[in-house]
């Protein structure tokens, strides 16, 4: 019986035999196709065929469901890996022992802040966030930019739901006073109050037309990148979070 290990050893060095033969090919095709040695289309198709990969139509080879199939995995698990590595200097800086589930970074847009852009992970937030009519977020800060993009909410009549630390309710009443209160009176703003830590902002816009979400984190240094997508495997586990930390939090008074 083949195992595992070897099957993917086979895809990861022919994964572009197997690619070429979704559609049925001889090996004088092939080695055209791929402009490689005719001993080397030799070998792929033997290890194929051996580990029922590829089969034979004729004078013609062809991926089977098990090839394409494996194929496919493969490419997810290159994508995965590409989405990890991508999002790892962000997470990195999460508190040790906060999960995040990787299916969110699939297909995720990943933006650091850097010496030369630090507002490039706020930016690429609000642009996703445009158009929302519901938005949803965690505050465990306080900048102005987002309270100016709240207060765009606000006056424009959109609905707005927020929880916030008390460090961050502190700081949003005392240094941003103003902003406060106009907040605090607002119909279509309500404000939760936790005492637990929040780790990172996560944010939830509800459009006419689809939902997306978005996750931020911060360091004492200031905002150090985003992870921003409009899958449901995102949505669903930003809403998720959200809810957990509302569920222990009291509105606000």
């Amino acid at each position: 019986m083949v195992s595992v290990p070897d099957a993917a050893d086979v895809v990861a060095k022919r994964r572009d035999v197997l690619a070429a033969l979704s559609t049925p090919l001889s090996k004088p095709e092939l080695v055209e196709e791929l402009d490689t040695s005719r001993s080397t289309v030799d070998r792929a198709i033997e290890s194929l065929i051996e580990h029922s990969f590829v089969e034979r139509t004729g004078s013609r080879y062809v991926t089977t469901f098990a090839g394409g199939e494996a194929l496919a995995a493969y490419e997810r698990f290159l994508s995965r890996l590409d989405s990890l590595s991508r999002a790892q200097p962000v997470l990195a800086e999460l508190p040790s022992g906060v999960e995040v589930d990787p299916e969110i970074l699939d297909d995720a847009e990943i933006v650091e802040s850097s010496m030369a852009a630090p507002q490039a992970p706020l930016r690429a937030a609000t642009n996703l966030g445009d158009g929302a009519t519901t938005l949803y977020g965690t505050g465990p800060a306080v900048l102005p930019h987002y309270i100016e993009e709240i207060g765009e909410l606000v006056e424009d009549g959109d609905e707005t739901e927020l929880v916030l630390t008390e460090e961050a309710i502190e700081v949003f009443s005392t240094e941003y006073s103003d902003a406060f209160e106009r907040f605090a009176g607002a119909d279509n703003l309500a404000i939760h109050v936790t005492d637990r830590e929040i780790p990172y902002i996560v944010w939830i816009a509800e459009k006419p037309d689809e939902t997306v979400s978005g996750l931020i984190v911060h360091t004492d240094d200031g905002v150090r990148g985003v992870v921003n997508n409009d899958t449901d495997a995102m949505n669903e586990w930003a809403k998720a979070r959200y809810e957990a930390f509302k569920d222990d939090a009291r509105p606000l008074e």
